[in-house]
């Protein structure tokens, strides 16, 4: 069963960036698209790269190091369908960010 965590507050995450973070022991990549946050794996599957410092354009966030690119909203990789990365689901509570580690 799934166990939320605050990873962060709010204002932390303004509309259009994203962030990284931890819960439960893992690191967790947290994204402001227009007000809904959004939560991946923050380890890119490519070569580890930290996709909670990658740039936000709209709901697509490039990683640092090599520029594999996920729609952040499903997890999906933006060239290959097969490639699904591991997303959470994230609520928010009053001003805080809670995100769902299993």
């Amino acid at each position: 069963m799934a166990e939320y965590h605050r990873v962060a507050a709010v204002a932390d995450v303004p509309p259009g960036m994203g962030t990284e973070c931890t819960a439960g022991g893992r690191m967790i990549a947290l994204y402001n698209v227009d007000g809904e946050f959004y939560a991946l794996d923050g380890v890119c599957p490519h070569a580890g790269g930290p996709l909670g410092k990658g740039v936000l354009d709209g709901q697509i966030v490039t990683c640092p190091w090599h520029g594999w690119q996920f729609d952040v909203t499903s997890g999906h990789h933006c060239l290959n369908d097969a490639l699904q990365h591991p997303q959470f689901d994230v609520k928010v509570d009053g001003d805080d960010v809670l995100v769902a580690i299993p």
